[in-house]
């Protein structure tokens, strides 16, 4: 995520960059102004841990971790792993919670959420957030009963367990042991009990649900069984929690994922008051830390992140274009968190504890609230006031982190960026069509902005009519630039022309474009969302791909072609083209739009179609029925009836008249 909206402002303000520069040197008056699909398979899967229900039910064996309890204390020993037994698949019991939001399989097997759906449901508005679009592609079968839900683990499930060795990432001990259950379906709650290998602690798992909620609670218990102290965790030798993986959904092959697909799988955590996160499957390493490059640790395949401050590690999480799941400890806040950088890693962040002492027979435990929903304001908030830490201090979400909303990273405009998604939503709700919304909300935009668009097209309209001038002063002057450049300045002061006036607009846009572009390719609301040939609003419009050529298809898309055609019209209607490096920009900067535009999604590129003739057919009008317009046409009417006092007058309707007393004085009729 980082480094695609990283991507996306180099992008845009590298564009600028070289706008203005060809300004500069060319036209020294500018120069002061950028889930699965039906049958995916998983096979491109690196995480091991995900898949031991079926790796026990054939019988293979998988080694585990121990940790001993001696006359002095020692810490755990992790070298010696004994070989679990195998688990009867028979005796391994499944648990079906079906809540507003979700559908969750839990398994006694590793005392963990096995499967995790997420379904259509309410949003606390009353209306119904549509995730899932299409019945063919997304209808699952679920205790026995059909459903529309989109699994978003990749099918691989979340632990919720202790690791005692960075070389067993992402694996624990206890994904291969059949915990002892014990559930109330009533209030939603699953407890899970374990021994360790060794038999020196019990660890007790309890996950509680709610009805209306995208939260839930768990709670984590470790109880010491031997009569020594056991220290359990210490700084040589940590306990790394691992909660959750990369999250889905996967609704492509890994041959099919492009590279702005693969961006949107994204880690993050929230340690010492500050947000960082990174793109799954790659090094800790950013988009600019890449590229400006810097030093490197010898081992590079984990990396520890320890708190500084008091604040420590508010929360950490996973998230992918649409969602996100985020654990947020509640009572005793971890001393770091590692992450795991080897390639094609799909751990997510795992919190370190490496404080954990227990006396004889002591129990220590671990509070945390757990979301997964969408990636929006609506999403967090609680639909039960009771349950909401704000407005109840005995709510079992007490003490929750108040930044989580930070975990969305949608960038520097997510104030615009969650406005411009209400006001979707809201114009959605009269026009059950996303793409003819978008087109609406591109019109409402432009009326917001019409007062300094007019400026803008009054300012083209102006240019255009002063180059005739302008050219006579480029051929005349050519070979002085600096005495060209002074006399052009002249020419636009004196007719009271801002050369700056057609690029203020589009600076004081660029927010917007920016909030607009998240707005349209990371809500849930345009995800497979189809307008007229366009088939998923969130994707590129591909109408149909041409042979492979040289072992590379090429998809055509054809709103971006729309697009440029569009914006070569609109330069035609407002550059002043009197210089042949000028028109060659002309056509340069809509062949660098298609560029950046080929693979962005439709929705965002439909809106910025429309913006491109919404601006044609304002420069139109403005040429054709503006001020001065009116003023040329009302003086060649005088002059060709010949009535008019000021009908010898000629030249733009702007330009300067002789002093009155310079002006030759009209003839007196002769008297019979």
């Amino acid at each position: 995520m980082q480094e695609r909206q990283g991507r996306l402002f180099f992008a845009l303000f590298i564009s600028l960059g070289i706008w203005l520069a060809l300004q500069y040197f060319f036209f020294p008056p500018e120069k002061k102004p950028l889930q699965p699909t039906d049958k995916v398979t998983q096979t491109d899967e690196t995480d091991t841990s995900d898949s031991s229900e079926k790796k026990l039910a054939d019988g293979s064996d998988k080694s585990s971790n121990q940790v001993t309890s001696g006359g002095k204390s020692p810490a755990p020993t992790i070298s010696s792993k004994p070989v679990p037994k195998p688990v009867d698949p028979a005796s391994v019991k499944k648990y079906y919670i079906k809540t507003d939001p979700y559908l969750i399989e839990m398994s006694s097997l590793g005392g963990r959420i096995s499967q995790f759906y997420i379904k259509n449901h309410l949003e606390p508005d009353g209306n119904i957030l549509e995730i899932v679009k299409d019945p063919k592609r997304h209808t699952i079968e679920f205790d026995g009963e059909s459903y529309m839900a989109i699994e978003i683990s990749r099918n691989n499930g979340f632990d919720f367990n202790p690791i005692f060795a960075k070389d067993d990432i992402p694996d624990s001990e206890f994904n291969y042991k059949n915990f002892a259950s014990l559930v109330n379906e009533e209030s939603l709650e699953y407890n899970f009990e374990s021994l360790s290998n060794d038999g020196s602690y019990t660890l007790i798992k309890k996950y509680r649900f709610f009805p209306k909620e995208n939260y839930f609670i768990f709670h984590l218990e470790i109880k010491n069984n031997t009569k020594e102290k056991l220290i359990l965790a210490n700084t040589k030798n940590p306990l790394y929690l691992r909660s959750f993986g990369s999250l889905g959904p996967i609704t492509k092959t890994k041959d099919e994922m492009s590279d702005r697909d693969m961006a949107n799988f994204f880690r993050y955590f929230y340690l010492d008051g500050s947000f960082e996160d990174f793109l799954d499957g790659t090094s800790t390493e950013g988009f600019f830390s890449n590229m400006f490059g810097g030093a490197k640790p010898e081992d590079t395949r984990f990396e520890i992140k320890k708190a500084t401050s008091k604040e420590g590690v508010d929360f950490a999480g996973t998230g992918s274009r649409y969602f996100i799941a985020v654990l947020d400890p509640l009572s005793y806040n971890p001393e770091g968190v590692l992450l795991d950088n080897r390639v094609g890693n799909q751990t997510g962040v795992l919190m370190i504890y490496d404080e954990i002492t227990l006396e004889p027979g002591e129990i220590t435990g671990f509070d945390y609230a757990a979301y997964v929903g969408v990636r929006e304001p609506d999403g967090l908030a609680f639909r039960d006031a009771n349950l909401d830490p704000v407005k109840n201090k005995k709510s079992p979400f007490f003490n929750m982190s108040d930044a989580l909303d930070k975990s969305f990273n949608q960038g520097l405009t997510t104030p615009f960026r969650n406005g411009i998604v209400w006001v979707l939503k809201k114009i959605h709700i009269v026009v059950p069509n996303y793409g003819w919304a978008i087109i609406i909300f591109a019109i409402l935009f432009k009326l917001i902005f019409f007062p300094l668009n007019q400026k803008q097209a009054d300012s083209m309209k102006k240019m255009q009519e002063l180059s005739p001038q302008i050219k006579e002063i480029n051929e005349k002057y050519g070979n002085d630039p600096q005495v060209k450049q002074t006399k052009i300045m002249e020419l636009y002061k004196k007719n009271k022309v801002n050369p700056m006036g057609g690029c203020l607009p589009m600076l004081i846009q660029i927010p917007i474009f920016i909030a607009l572009y998240t707005a349209f390719s990371d809500t849930v609301d345009l995800w497979e969302s189809p307008f007229l040939w366009v088939a998923d609003l969130s994707e590129p419009d591909t109408i149909f791909v041409l042979p492979p050529i040289m072992g590379v298809a090429l998809n055509v898309n054809l709103l971006p072609l729309i697009m440029v055609g569009s914006q070569v019209l609109q330069s035609r209607l407002t550059v002043v083209s009197t210089d042949p490096n000028q028109k060659m920009m002309m056509y340069m900067m809509p062949i660098i739009m298609l560029y950046f535009f080929w693979s962005m999604p439709s929705g965002v590129t439909l809106y910025w179609t429309m913006q491109n003739l919404l601006s044609i057919l304002q420069q139109v009008i403005t040429n054709k029925y503006g001020k001065d317009a009116k003023l040329k046409r009302l003086e060649k009417a005088n002059a060709g009836s010949g009535t008019g006092g000021d009908s010898y007058k000629t030249g733009p309707a702007n330009a300067p008249q002789a002093p009155a007393s310079k002006r030759t004085p009209p003839r007196k009729r002769r008297k019979k």
